[in-house]
């Protein structure tokens, strides 16, 4: 067996996804998924989201490009972490407004350490994320003009985000919330190689 091939990726009969793959699912190479793996789920887990926990399935499937298989993340999901898109985002909003991680972690009941580590995870790529965000919206409305800088680079991230997000659900009558469509247009929000349009 080829080092780079795994057995599910050789099935014989594979069974097609009920839906197609799209980025929402958070795969690296969605394009060339192209077949479930049969009975083929990761390790399943707990989400913390605002309200609660959440069990997590993910599934797998093969790539077309390098017959590895990827685990799929729903949108919700951000990547490396065990809270949610929309408690992390509730985090960084938080922050981007000058409240300290440790008043963050307090009203949301998370470790202090925890919310430091989002927010220094984001502030690192908080640049990469401004500049993706402006892309995404100038594609999305080409009369669209930035917001006038706040003075943090965390701010201004999450000031561009919330309008890239915005025009996103506008323009594609996307249903997502706003902190999952972040998560899909950053490449994983807190870690990943952002998506250009």
């Amino acid at each position: 067996m080829h080092a780079r091939q795994t057995p599910c990726c050789r099935s014989p009969s594979p069974k097609p996804f009920s839906r197609p793959i799209s980025p929402l699912d958070g795969c690296a190479a969605p394009a060339a998924l192209g077949r479930s793996v049969p009975g083929g789920t990761h390790a399943s887990g707990e989400v913390r989201t605002l309200h609660g926990t959440r069990l997590l399935r993910p599934r797998r499937a093969c790539c077309g490009s390098c017959d590895a298989t990827h685990v799929l993340l729903p949108a919700r999901v951000v990547p490396r972490r065990r809270d949610s898109a929309d408690v992390i985002g509730t985090a960084l909003l938080a922050n981007a407004h000058g409240e300290g991680h440790r008043r963050i972690a307090a009203r949301l009941d998370r470790p202090a350490d925890t919310v430091r580590g989002w927010l220094r995870a984001f502030k690192g790529r908080a640049d990469a994320i401004t500049s993706c965000a402006y892309a995404w919206a100038r594609t999305l409305d080409n009369t669209w003009l930035p917001a006038r800088a706040q003075g943090s680079p965390v701010a201004d991230a999450v000031n561009a985000l919330g309008d890239a997000t915005r025009l996103v659900r506008l323009r594609l009558r996307m249903r997502a919330t706003a902190w999952e469509l972040a998560v899909l247009l950053t490449g994983g929000l807190l870690h990943g190689e952002v998506r250009r349009p």
